[in-house]
């Protein structure tokens, strides 16, 4: 990820396909948005629809009656 000069954040690096991540950054100058911004968003965002399908599996396993924890 870009650098950035944002308190309290832990620097994570993970890899992308390189079409994807140059989509990214055409998005982010037509959005005026620095990169670590948009990947802040990306990662925010797609953590966001990930739990809530979390959830929502584990709500409609224990509404069928397991109620084991999911991993």
């Amino acid at each position: 990820m870009p650098e950035s000069n944002a308190p309290d954040m832990i620097k994570i690096n993970f890899s992308v396909p390189q079409p994807l991540y140059e989509e990214a950054i055409a998005l982010a100058e037509a959005e005026g948005w620095r990169p670590a911004e948009l990947f802040r968003i990306f990662w925010e965002k797609g953590f966001a629809v990930h739990a809530e399908g979390s959830n929502k599996r584990l709500v409609n396993k224990r509404l069928r009656g397991g109620n084991e924890q999911e991993n």
